[in-house]
């Protein structure tokens, strides 16, 4: 299995992301890793996207420069492999709205209204995840999150049209994000979505946080 580990920002990695990335257990698989510096977000993950096109690569990980990986990432991702599977992780706090919220997306609700842009009622709360997670629910499927922690397999980019990632401003001021554009695209071609629930990635907000 060959597996592509990449990083998008345009600022360096913070120390902790890195050692991260480099303990991960690949278990024998053949994993590689790249860092595209210099872009705007959606820009370098489509550079990323079209890297693992050009690599031949099975899989793609991105992770983003403040996220801090399970060591046993690659191993949850590859049991029940799924087309798309993210980690989840610690919303940035503000004013304590968000906490105890997490980077992904509940499905559309049920009268079939979007959640595009991270509505509190549209989010998983951490102590769902790890309910979930205690019942032996490993994999659940979601509408979609943020890309800090996203294991993609390289064939999804063949049945995306490009871009694959692209930030959305509509007349009502509203905004879809790069991350949320990817998922959009991915529920127009049928393509599900999931999380894993064991991985729980830290998030460099002032210190190292994890969704707990």
């Amino acid at each position: 299995m060959k597996i592509l580990i990449a990083v998008p920002t345009f600022e360096n990695i913070y120390p902790d992301t890195f050692k991260a990335i480099y303990d991960l257990d690949v278990s024998g698989h053949d994993a590689e890793f790249e860092f595209v510096r210099g872009y705007d977000c959606a820009t370098a993950r489509n550079r990323i996207a079209q890297m693992a096109l050009d690599k031949r690569v099975d899989y793609v990980l991105m992770v983003d420069n403040d996220v801090v990986l399970p060591q046993k990432t690659i191993q949850y991702m590859l049991e029940d492999v799924k087309d798309v599977c993210l980690g989840y992780y610690a919303h940035r706090d503000s004013d304590n709205l968000y906490r105890g919220r997490v980077s992904i997306c509940k499905l559309y609700d049920e009268n079939g209204k979007k959640h595009f842009n991270y509505p509190l009622e549209s989010e998983y709360m951490a102590e769902e995840l790890k309910n979930l997670h205690d019942n032996g629910t490993t994999k659940i499927q979601i509408h979609g999150g943020g890309m800090g922690c996203a294991f993609i397999k390289t064939d999804v980019f063949r049945r995306i049209e490009y871009p694959w990632y692209d930030w959305v401003n509509y007349k009502h001021r509203g905004m879809l994000s790069e991350d949320l554009y990817f998922c959009e695209e991915c529920r127009k071609n049928s393509i599900p979505i999931y999380t894993d629930t064991r991985v729980n990635c830290g998030h460099m907000l002032r210190h190292i946080q994890f969704a707990d």
